[in-house]
């Protein structure tokens, strides 16, 4: 998949249509801007494969130079760019949101709206402002928009909220819970209850999670998903945020960056490898069967990767990876004991290679088979796992994989998932599968 000069992917859809902001015929801003405010046209493909910083304010020096609120127009944008794609890897896919650009484009409709404005898109506008609002924390557009989207809907307010985000991660309808919380938030409720939780204190890992995420909300407008590993020493808690798109982490007293430099999801692997000649450290989780945490050591920088598994898909699939690297290899192993003591009670860990009870942990690496060892053998295969390669015994399979791995990684392959199987018995030499 190409991808654009802001950093995240485009489809080759686009690239055919001639429509990528940038330089060259094939990278025309002004032609895309022009057939985005251009009713009679349609445009080559959705905005957002192509947003960039540059798309955004050539789109709102368009709309400042037009007489009308431009609705038709800024519906069309701001329902595509509230979702941009960011990072593809390994099958995963990493949503930014572009709260900030989405609420500077409904903040000059609102200043231009006029009565009789169709009520369907004027909703839709509002609706994407107020989710963008709430998530910012931004008390005053929230609720003013959120009067106007009131009086643009039709029909009898639903009864029960109707999102999977939460009111504070911008969840809002027009449910009796939405209407009270979006009163608070204009009255500054949670901002008294955010005072009251911190002046309360205590270490930060004995925090419930919903108390951290509405500290974080109001005073730092961040938002976190799910607790990545805490430091018990430095009372400090790491986060993955709600997109996956950052790292964020909590002391007990604050919002901050991370103590040491953070990537996350990068394309390749390789550099953090470079020098490696193997693993230096593992430790490996599994909550039921599937749903995994696994940290993987090599020098000073360290992989922190987890999944969820999907019944629909019938399998588990890697939310995040994330690599930290601190200064010395020595501060790195301390990580890898921090996250291994901070694991959530029902993950269970397992040997690295493999557990007699549950099969033999698969590791899935770009453009390969998944990958474990059972016994002496490798084992092999996406869905099942099949004996494949035999070694003396496990310590030389187990050697085998490992310097497997470390070529991968420094071939710019990246570990994209893992499992746990329980490998198919090696037919017999006189076995010819034919039934009694």
């Amino acid at each position: 998949m190409m991808r654009h000069e802001g950093g995240g992917p485009v489809s080759p859809a686009v690239a055919d249509a001639g429509v990528l902001p940038g330089e060259g015929p094939t990278r025309d801003l002004d032609r895309y801007v022009e057939t985005l405010f251009d009713d009679d046209a349609h445009l080559p493909v959705s905005t957002e494969w192509v947003w960039t910083p540059e798309l955004h304010r050539s789109v709102m020096t368009r709309l400042r130079a037009g007489s009308g609120p431009g609705t038709r127009s800024i519906h069309t944008y701001v329902c595509d760019i509230r979702k941009t794609p960011g990072t593809y890897r390994a099958g995963r896919r990493t949503e930014l949101r572009n709260d900030r650009e989405v609420m500077e484009a409904t903040d000059h409709w609102v200043e231009r709206w006029v009565e009789g404005t169709d009520s369907t898109l004027a909703a839709s506008i509002l609706g994407y402002g107020i989710e963008a609002a709430v998530r910012q924390y931004d008390r005053g557009r929230a609720a003013a928009w959120y009067a106007l989207w009131r009086r643009c809907r039709t029909g009898r307010p639903v009864r029960r909220h109707r999102g999977f985000s939460t009111f504070m991660e911008g969840g809002v309808d027009d449910c009796p819970d939405c209407v009270r919380d979006m009163d608070r938030l204009a009255a500054c409720g949670f901002d008294q209850a955010a005072a009251e939780l911190l002046d309360a204190g205590g270490p930060a890992a004995e925090w419930p999670e919903q108390d951290v995420r509405l500290v974080a909300w109001v005073t730092a407008q961040r938002h976190p998903r799910s607790r990545l590993f805490a430091q018990l020493g430095a009372d400090r808690v790491w986060y993955i945020d709600l997109f996956r798109s950052s790292v964020i982490v909590f002391d007990g007293r604050s919002i901050t960056a991370p103590p040491v430099p953070v990537t996350l999801n990068p394309g390749s692997d390789a550099d953090f490898v470079a020098d490696a000649t193997g693993c230096d450290q593992r430790v490996v989780a599994f909550s039921g069967k599937h749903t995994y945490r696994a940290a993987q050591r090599y020098g000073r920088h360290v992989l922190l990767v987890g999944g969820t598994y999907y019944p629909s898909r019938g399998q588990a699939e890697m939310d995040y990876s994330v690599w930290l690297s601190p200064p010395t290899a020595g501060e790195a192993a301390g990580l890898v004991e921090d996250f291994a003591a901070s694991l959530p009670r029902s993950f269970r860990r397992v040997p690295i290679w493999s557990d007699p009870g549950r099969g033999s942990v698969m590791r899935k690496y770009s453009g390969e088979a998944a990958v474990g060892v059972w016994g002496s053998h490798w084992a092999t295969g996406y869905q099942g796992a099949r004996l494949d390669r035999e070694f003396a015994d496990e310590e030389e399979a187990i050697a085998a994989l490992e310097a497997q791995e470390i070529g991968w990684l420094q071939a710019g392959k990246v570990l994209g998932n893992l499992y746990l199987r329980m490998p198919e018995p090696k037919p017999g030499r006189n076995d010819t599968g034919a039934s009694p």
